[in-house]
């Protein structure tokens, strides 16, 4: 691994793009040296996230007001659900921000360990290349997502349109159809059909950096745990002297102590994160029962958003897992150190290896381990199952008409 390999220089071109939506307002993202992060109250980057998140209140605001008026149901209440997590999104990035700097300097003073002889030998983990191609993958097919869902309300507008035979221009049909809650109280105007696009932009793109930031943070600790497996395991049946496994003990604890101060900063975005694509992928599989249509767009539309949610999550957790993952191999590496080379060191650093888990979480609540995906297989099944014997296979038929009140 270079020298200059660190976290910080591998993550800021990513952060920097993120700034663009509001999020993590912090100021010298991109700067060499850690010690230049502030966090300014005053800054433009703080001024404009600011108003990103007083234009998302306003427009939640304009959901409830709709919501109270047309009445809340199943479906109108994920618009209410989007909502509240695109601003909780914002807050706890904005909550993170403030702790940013001092998270980043603590995290490249553990980063010199192992930036020195002999981890300098260990480290083809090519961490700067897989965050890259975690974030070109993942915001890519976010933004293709995005774009089916523009193109499937663009033609169901025109359907509505054409129809109910409404008397608005096709333009204004996609803003009523878009902004059904704007639209009760604001008049349509040309030029906010770009601004609430941007708006729009702003709510969607959290949801998936979200699951991306998780990744990457999982990819910058996964990246030292496994430098610190192969020096381990540079020394298999070795016998080595203490002083050795005094330094890896130590080092392992230096990482330990890191884990768990990136937990406690990114733990409140984990648990919405997930909690956020369950619920989705949930009301997704309940929708694929309902009325979806028979239209081509709206098809594929809806199967890519619901196969990339799962997808999205999937990798999140096998990404982020990895850190566990190393430590489970360096307890096997123990394992297999020669009766003659037990020592004192080797005993602390295995029951240390042994007495807590060592990976992300959502606040205690579970942790993001190989065994998460089976738990979330296994609650999807029992509710795909659930809803199978709820809904009446009789009463589902699909959607032609697509004329409504408001």
């Amino acid at each position: 691994m270079p020298q200059g390999e660190t976290f910080h220089r591998a993550v800021s071109k990513v952060l920097f793009i993120t700034q663009i939506y509001g999020l993590l307002p912090v100021s010298n993202v991109r700067a060499l040296d850690v010690a230049e992060i502030r966090y300014r109250w005053l800054s433009p980057r703080i001024l404009y996230s600011g108003l990103i998140v007083i234009l998302n209140l306003c427009e939640f605001g304009a959901v409830i007001n709709y919501v109270i008026k047309v009445a809340i149901t199943f479906h109108n209440s994920s618009t209410l659900s989007l909502y509240i997590v695109c601003l909780l999104e914002h807050l706890f990035f904005w909550r993170l921000a403030i702790r940013w700097p001092s998270i980043m300097r603590t995290w490249h003073g553990v980063e010199k360990l192992f930036l020195r002889v002999p981890y300098r030998f260990y480290g083809e983990y090519k961490m700067k290349k897989r965050i890259y191609v975690v974030f070109a993958v993942v915001m890519s097919s976010a933004l293709v997502e995005h774009c089916l869902l523009l193109l499937n309300s663009f033609h169901l507008s025109n359907l509505e349109r054409t129809q109910c035979k409404i008397n608005v221009t096709y333009l204004e049909s996609i803003y009523k159809w878009e902004r059904p809650h704007l639209y009760m109280i604001l008049p349509y105007h040309i030029w906010l059909l770009p601004f609430f696009e941007w708006i729009n932009q702003t709510i969607a793109y959290p949801r998936s950096f979200t699951d991306c930031f998780i990744m990457c943070i999982g990819i910058g600790l996964a990246a030292r745990f496994h430098q610190l497996y192969r020096r381990i395991a540079a020394v298999h049946r070795k016998v080595m002297p203490a002083i050795f496994w005094t330094e890896v003990r130590e080092h392992y604890l230096a990482l330990k102590r890191l884990v768990r101060l990136l937990d406690a900063a990114i733990a409140p975005l984990v648990l919405l994160a997930f909690g956020n694509n369950m619920s989705f992928i949930c009301f997704q599989l309940f929708n694929s029962f309902k009325n979806i249509g028979v239209d081509f767009l709206v098809m594929v539309a809806f199967w890519y958003s619901l196969v990339f949610a799962i997808i999205r999550t999937l990798l999140t957790i096998f990404v982020a897992s990895s850190i566990n993952d190393f430590e489970r191999k360096i307890v096997t590496a123990l394992r297999d150190v020669p009766t003659k080379a037990w020592s004192i060191e080797v005993q602390r650093f295995s029951e240390q290896l042994g007495n807590d888990m060592t990976a992300l979480s959502g606040s205690g609540f579970f942790y993001l381990t190989r065994s998460l995906v089976l738990a979330m297989g296994t609650t999807i099944i029992t509710y795909e199952l659930m809803i199978s014997d709820v809904i009446n296979q009789s009463s589902i038929r699909q959607r032609t008409l697509y004329c409504r009140e408001f």
